[in-house]
């Protein structure tokens, strides 16, 4: 356990942080702690741990919830001593990555959603619209000088090809929706497509797990023509917003949370033959439309998808006064939270799931051995 002392006001982030790594998830933690660090002193935590916070008054708690209840963010929540107390982390309607949050959601003044507009204009007629009250979205930045404009030109007329970067890990087989990005790759044939991430897809070229910033697997980016993500629950994934700086233009379902570009191509859940089609469009479309796209692509990232645009949204939840927010729930919701929470692989009884929290708190006692 770890006891604060300093009458210094403390904002106790409970989130990756390291301003030597400028990827997600560290980018988020990074910009949380720049846009609080001239009002508080900046502590930081594993969100796996175990131990608890004694926070002295007028310290506020920000990040992200792990869904076990021993955990740091739930284990200290209920101290009296905080001033504002804020979740902020990944925000969409599938209720088996988001149903854990049910009771922690009330001990909460607000919680920011990282979600595109998509998933919070659909809060209010949701599963979730008992919480619209403490949501606030907000939008992911990007930091374009880390991202190069590699996409110079694009392949020949019919011979353009479609990217996938991500993962498949437990529930995200389902949320990244592959098998339906494996059916459409078949439709129109699999040496259109590759993927980036940690396991293959069907007969899909796979490159395995690649840092993106190294030069050698820009080469490989550079290759292709569009981002393809085929998601039924993706909150705005990061890739979206790096394929859009690199010169890629993503071709994704709404359900990845970005919808209202008009420089995005959203493709339909389910409809194989549609996105046949749409396929078809792209692949006949003019070079000089594309690189439009690319144009207002670049520009949106510097106007809208900003770090400056985030750190002004944490900045107006956390220095604003806290508001009666109380929630209610039926019992059918109750019921349905509990449920799904418990038939999700987030569930703190799983032995994944316990196998991983003790692993990650090895981790965490060796680190803090090492500093010593």
């Amino acid at each position: 356990m770890t006891k604060n002392s300093n009458l210094v006001k403390t904002a106790h982030l409970i989130y990756p942080f390291d301003l030597k790594k400028n990827i997600n998830p560290w980018s988020i933690g990074n910009n949380i702690g720049i846009a609080l660090q001239d009002k508080y002193k900046i502590k930081n935590y594993y969100w796996t741990s175990l131990e608890k916070i004694y926070p002295n008054k007028g310290d506020i708690l920000i990040g992200h919830c792990h869904p076990n209840p021993h955990t740091i963010f739930r284990r200290s929540v209920k101290n009296i001593n905080w001033k504002k107390k804020i979740i902020i982390q990944p925000y969409n309607e599938d209720p088996k990555q988001m149903s854990h949050l049910y009771d922690i959601i009330k001990e909460c003044d607000d919680f920011l959603a990282i979600c595109g507009e998509y998933w919070y204009k659909r809060i209010f007629t949701s599963k979730f619209k008992s919480w619209k009250k403490k949501i606030t979205q907000i939008d992911l930045g990007l930091d374009v000088s880390l991202y190069p404009k590699i996409k110079k030109k694009f392949n020949k007329i019919n011979q353009r090809k479609f990217l996938y970067i991500g993962n498949d890990y437990s529930y995200n087989n389902y949320a990244k929706n592959l098998t339906y990005l494996k059916k459409i790759s078949q439709s129109i044939g699999e040496n259109k497509f590759a993927t980036i991430g940690n396991k293959p897809i069907g007969k899909i070229k796979h490159y395995g797990w690649l840092n993106l910033q190294y030069k050698k697997n820009l080469n490989i980016i550079k290759k292709y023509d569009f981002l393809i993500q085929t998601s039924n629950h993706d909150a705005n994934p990061s890739t979206v917003l790096e394929s859009m700086s690199w010169g890629l233009i993503p071709v994704i379902t709404p359900q990845c949370g970005y919808k209202k570009e008009k420089s995005i191509f959203n493709i339909p859940l389910n409809k194989v033959s549609t996105v046949c089609d749409i396929i078809d469009k792209l692949q006949h479309m003019p070079d000089q439309k594309l690189k439009k796209l690319q144009l207002e692509n670049w520009k949106i990232l510097k106007t809208f998808y900003s770090w400056v645009k985030f750190r002004n949204t944490v900045r107006k939840i956390v220095l604003s006064k806290n508001k009666d927010k109380n929630i209610t729930y039926t019992k059918k919701e109750l019921i349905f939270f509990k449920k799904n929470y418990i038939a999700s692989p987030n569930y703190y009884l799983n032995f994944g799931m316990i196998l991983a929290i003790l692993k990650s708190n090895v981790k965490i006692f060796i680190r803090r051995i090492i500093k010593i």
